[in-house]
């Protein structure tokens, strides 16, 4: 094997032990902010209904897809 291989096989090695960690480790938020939550067509209306009830805020709706 040469050290280009080498290297790349670390990085992939890395990249799926960060992912395990992700997705077995679980998610966890700073004390005072309310858990992390899925977006899905059930809970679109408890979104809008916390974001109109805040009008007063600013408010910022980040999505983030993998692809």
């Amino acid at each position: 094997m040469n050290i280009r291989t080498i290297g790349l096989l670390a990085i992939a090695a890395i990249v799926l032990l960060i992912a395990a960690r992700f997705y077995i480790g679980g998610h966890r938020v700073p004390p005072g902010q309310p858990p992390l939550g899925d977006l899905n067509s059930t809970s679109l209306d408890t979104l809008r209904s916390a974001f109109n009830r805040n009008s007063d805020r600013v408010r910022v709706i980040l999505l983030l897809s993998p692809t």
